[in-house]
């Protein structure tokens, strides 16, 4: 799944109201996803830096294949597909407890609801990001600082009552309607008291793909790139899955797979062996056998 390419000249430019369910918006459709950021500003030295005994700190997680219509991701147990479409542009997941929310969201906004005649929140990509996280926790949604760039991708944290968690969208022009604007959402939900949940929200909100065509970034934006911190653990075939598997994993949470194609989580400082029995990586215990993983997803 590269990133959106909505045929907008056959749209009808309708707005209709979201529901906690399926959050429509606009005239399109909205593909709530969820990931990690805010609790990094705070946990960076805990994050970064590998095991100074070259020890496993602790297992990788199994991840298992959840899909919901077009879209697919990689969830730890229990997670499951609470709202969806055939179209592939909606699909939310939830952990088992409710607690954490990963999605994926592609959304046209005309330009009569960018001017704000349906509401403030159709006004910005960051309005609309937070209304949506509104009606997804039950809670109003607020930011917690100013947006900062990630590639082609801008980086919006915010907070609830209960909730922790980050947007990582990207905004583009529509060509059909020039004061409206289209945008791609990833956003993740964990709980406010666990930054550990967010990175499991956002790893899973970074793998998440649709059988959608998506908008390519601009030429002269960066390309996702690998920075040595994550240990290469955000390696994808995917440009989109790619970036925002990279964010997630500078932020300490990451993908590995083995070699029968089974994916894992692991936390990219706790569970990298500096000492390990084939040299730096990251392991599994099978039965007496240690297994070295290899990074990124086995897509």
């Amino acid at each position: 799944m590269k990133l959106p390419k909505f045929d907008w000249k056959n749209i009808d430019w309708m707005s209709t109201r979201p529901s906690k369910e399926r959050i429509t918006i606009g005239i399109t459709v909205l593909v709530v996803g969820v990931g990690l950021f805010y609790f990094a500003q705070y946990f960076t030295g805990a994050l970064f830096g590998t095991s100074k005994s070259g020890a496993f700190v602790s297992e990788p997680v199994p991840l298992l294949p959840v899909a919901g219509g077009q879209c697919r991701t990689f969830a730890p147990q229990g997670w499951h597909v609470t709202d969806q479409n055939q179209q592939g542009t909606a699909f939310t997941i939830v952990s088992a407890d409710g607690s954490m929310m990963a999605s994926y969201g592609a959304v046209g906004v005309n330009g009569g609801a960018a001017a704000g005649y349906y509401g403030e929140q159709y006004r910005t990509p960051e309005n609309l990001a937070l209304y949506s996280v509104g009606l997804l926790t039950n809670e109003p949604a607020q930011a917690t600082g100013p947006e900062q760039a990630f590639g082609y991708y801008r980086v919006l944290n915010f907070a609830t009552a209960r909730h922790r968690g980050y947007a990582l969208l990207y905004r583009f022009a529509v060509p059909a309607d020039p004061a409206g604007y289209g945008l791609i959402m990833r956003i993740a939900i964990g709980s406010a008291g666990d930054p550990r949940s967010v990175g499991s929200a956002g790893s899973v909100a970074a793998a998440t793909r649709c059988i959608s065509t998506l908008v390519p970034p601009p030429a002269d934006l960066p390309r996702p790139t690998i920075d040595d911190k994550t240990h290469g653990t955000a390696k994808s075939n995917d440009d989109d899955v790619t970036m925002a598997g990279t964010y997630n994993a500078q932020l300490g949470t990451g993908w590995v797979h083995d070699a029968a194609g089974n994916n894992y989580n692991v936390d990219v400082a706790g569970d990298y062996s500096a000492n390990g029995p084939d040299g730096p990586g990251f392991y599994k215990h099978n039965g007496n056998d240690t297994i070295k993983l290899e990074n990124g997803l086995s897509n």
